[in-house]
This record gives C-alpha cells, structure tokens and sequence, in this order.
C-alpha cells in the first residue's frame, strides 16, 4: 500500500506541483489551510504532512503543535515549506515539533528527495521498535491469515475464503482474542470487515483492536467503510426466552439481529452485488441457545453462513461459551460449519486446537496461543 501524504498550503498553484511532484509514487490529499488538515488528519492518517506556516485560519505552526499532541499522530513525520527563511523562524518550526524546514522558491526534485528520505527514516525506526522477527508464513491462494502465524501454520496456510469456522471454549480462554486478531488481519489488508458483538463490551472490543492496530487506528478504517461494528449486546439483553417454544415473536427478535448484520454488510459491500467479500465476526452465538428454540439458531445460522459465498467470499468466525449451552446443541449445529476450533486455558497458557475441518486434515493438536 502506498505511503499517505497531506499537502496544506492556502495556494492552488503550489498544492498542484506538490500533488503533480509526490502523486505518482505517494497517495497524495490536499487541504487549504489549518483547520481543513487536521480534518483530513483524522480522515486519511497521513504518513507525512507538507504544510505551509502563513495560512488562515490556523497556521502551519499551530496545525505542527496540534498534530504532535494528538496520540494517534504525534509520530508523523512533518516538513515546513515557507517564505519564511530567517534562523527565528526555523527554531519556531523544531520546537513546534517540524522534521524539516524548507524554504521557498524549493525545488520539486529536492523537496521529493527529502519527502523519501524522511519516510524511509521513519520505516527503520517502526521496524526497529517491531518485535522479534518471525518468519513469516506463506499464504496460499484462496486462503487468508488468520491474525496468528502458529494457527496458520497448524492450518497449512490460513483458512479458506469463504469458511465458516465455530470457536467454542469456556469464558476466558482466548476466543475473543483471537476474533480481534483476525479482524485487524483483515484491516491491515484493506479487507472490508464486520464484527457483531453480542455478550460484550463494544467499547472494550473497539479499545483492544485499536491497541493492536497502534495506527491508523478504528476510525479510519470505519470512515472509508472497511470497518463496521455492529453493538448487538443491549439486543441480547433485552430478550426475554419465551416459554413453550417458537413463537412469532421469537421469530421476529432474531430477525432483528439478521437485519442488522445484512444492513452493516452492505455498506462495506458484503453483499450479491458488490461481493467485496472480507471478515466477519460474531462474538458470541451463546446467547441465541439461551433465547431461541433450535430449529430458529439453525434457520438464522443456514441464512448466514449461505452468505458467505454469494457476497464474494466472506470468512466468517463465530464464537460459543462452552458449558453455556449443552453438547447436545452444539452437535445440532456443528455440521453447518466448515471447522470447529477449541479454545482452554491451562497453566495460566491459552490453547487452541483445530477439533475438525470439512475439506482437508489437520492436526488436532494443542497450539499455544
């Protein structure tokens, strides 16, 4: 994916050589003066920033200060292209956070070779704050990344696009750890990406998965439509398990549920005419056995996972409480999925284990998470 570059200058003429220099080898948006940047800021998450210091309504000095307070951009690397040339002017710009100062009349070839240097810079210091190198495991075609390279591994490559996979495990064993994990997988490759919480915190989810994306962070990805969260938590909730059976309102409840994931799903194009295909996440099915009659879980579950090829190849994980529900009803269900995983915590490790797979064999043995 190539680099993200803002240029901010209140003068047309100077955005257009700057766009015209960096678009062929950068992405390239362009704002008009202060205020305008730290809106496309937080709109594109720039991986550098050209801005001039004299401009309305913020100026340059003020937009660098501004940039370098803010969490999720403080690190971006910032060049100062002015009128402005005396030494004053430039210790304003370093103190105010600037990388670089360049003084205008500049040359597009000088100012493109410092825009390169100052992002290759930036790519050392990132790799070298990386953890430890791990070979990385090859994927093959029609397979994506799980999120965790010893699953992927254990998995001769990755799930295939287009499986549905159950996670079952007791509470606190790492299912939802690794739903997160397969989701920022998505994300980091531009894959459009839903994820339904249903017996959790929304808010939590969202903090966590931002700690493992570290930057861009959620928004981003939410803005340009990669990203849905759908909160079906105060959904499960609110249900009430109505004695005797299906009934019409069961029925219906559950239909509420399938709207919402049809309705997110379609704006990130997981649907028979857009087929962007992509991740999805339901954390967890547990409190459908609590509420719902079987026969209504296996109606909702046939309709989801006979999705997953007409919206273009969507992968699809979704979680279940062991000793929640009984084994009996599981079994009634396990044959809609393509996989089932198990999850357990043990000596204070977290494990996974691939228990079946539909269409080739595999391991069953316990990884460490």
């Amino acid at each position: 994916m190539p680099k993200r570059i803002l240029i901010v200058d209140d003068d047309p003429s100077i955005l257009n050589l700057l766009e015209n220099c960096l678009c062929k080898k950068y992405l390239v948006s362009l704002a008009r003066d202060g205020e305008e940047a730290l809106k496309k800021a937080l709109e594109t998450w720039p991986d550098l920033v050209i801005t001039d210091v004299m401009m309305p309504k913020k100026n340059g000095f003020e937009l660098c200060n501004e940039l370098r307070f803010h969490s999720q951009l403080c690190d971006v690397p910032i060049i100062m292209l002015t009128a402005l040339g005396r030494d004053e002017d430039k210790l304003q710009g370093f103190r105010m956070g600037a990388d670089d100062f360049v003084v205008k009349p500049f040359s597009p070839a000088d100012l493109k070779g410092r825009v390169d240097r100052l992002l290759e810079r930036t790519t050392r210091v990132t790799q070298a704050k990386a953890p430890p190198w791990e070979a990385p495991v090859e994927i093959p075609k029609g397979r994506i990344s799980t999120g965790a390279k010893k699953v992927d591994t254990l998995l001769g490559g990755g799930l295939p696009i287009s499986s549905n996979i159950l996670l079952i495990g007791p509470m606190g064993s790492g299912k939802s750890s690794f739903c997160r994990s397969f989701i920022v997988e998505g994300l980091r490759g531009y894959e459009p990406s839903l994820f339904v919480v249903v017996d959790d915190n929304p808010a939590l989810v969202k903090e966590k998965m931002n700690n493992l994306l570290a930057r861009p962070p959620l928004d981003f990805y939410e803005t340009n439509r990669l990203l849905a969260l759908v909160d079906a938590s105060s959904w499960a909730s609110g249900l009430e398990r109505v004695p005797g059976g299906q009934t019409l309102d069961s029925f219906q409840e559950i239909n509420h549920l399938a709207r919402a994931i049809a309705d997110a799903g379609l704006e990130l194009g997981q649907n028979p005419i857009a087929k962007r295909g992509g991740r999805r996440v339901i954390d967890s099915i547990s409190s459908l056995f609590a509420h719902f009659e079987l026969a209504v879980i296996q109606g909702f579950l046939s309709n989801l996972i006979r999705a997953s090829t007409t919206h273009g190849g969507v992968t699809t994980v979704l979680t279940l409480e062991e000793g929640i529900v009984e084994e009996k009803l599981i079994n009634n269900v396990e044959y809609f999925f393509d996989g089932v995983f198990e999850t357990k915590k043990e000596s204070g490790n977290l494990l996974l284990r691939v228990a079946s797979m539909k269409w080739f064999q595999v391991s069953d043995q316990w990884i460490r998470l």
